[in-house]
């Protein structure tokens, strides 16, 4: 439970506002069902794990296997009315909760007010790595993705510029050697 610890939280609850998250993944506009059920398990096995209650607010027609205010395996799922009234509506389900905030939104966090505690969704990402299946990136045992440290990929890059400019010179070295026998040289 290392991220509630950072907030002191005292009834371990998050809210994630659902549209934040979307596009901080990289979904703008209407995002699928199938691809709203991928974020919704991965949120739940983040929640499993972390031993969090948590809220997702989602806006938009509910879906079949997450109806409004049903639990989705282990997290509750909430509807906004409409996009404009979303912020609203996350605001005055955090306040209700006493929950921890994640948004990334400006307007949802003026909404809730400077008491509520707010953790940006793009942190939450770097840390819990809260990518979709399909994106690229190399993965540990866990899931998550890792970096390699940047001297290696620039190792990596040099070993390639010396390869190809290796290769250009001993073209370049064949070339001067076949025209050197066919002129006869005088020193």
């Amino acid at each position: 439970m290392g991220l509630l610890n950072v907030f002191k939280s005292k009834e371990n609850v998050m809210v994630v506002d659902g549209l934040s998250l979307f596009e901080s993944l990289g979904m703008k506009g209407d995002v699928s069902p199938r691809t709203q059920l991928q974020v919704l398990r991965r949120l739940t096995r983040f929640a499993e794990r972390e031993e969090v209650e948590l809220i997702a607010v989602l806006s938009g027609e509910p879906l079949h296997k997450a109806p409004k205010g049903k639990k989705f395996d282990s997290i509750l799922v909430l509807y906004s009315p409409s996009r404009e009234k979303h912020a609203a509506f996350v605001a005055k389900t955090v306040a209700a909760k006493g929950a921890l905030l994640l948004t990334d939104d400006v307007q949802v966090e003026k909404a809730a007010g400077s008491a509520t505690e707010k953790m940006r969704v793009s942190t939450f990402r770097k840390a819990y790595d809260f990518s979709v299946d399909g994106e690229s990136g190399d993965s540990d045992s866990r899931g998550r993705r890792r970096r390699r440290p940047r001297r290696d990929r620039d190792d990596e890059n040099e070993r390639r510029e010396e390869s190809s400019s290796k290769e250009n010179r001993d073209d370049s070295d064949g070339d001067s050697d076949a025209i050197n026998e066919l002129i006869d040289l005088v020193d």
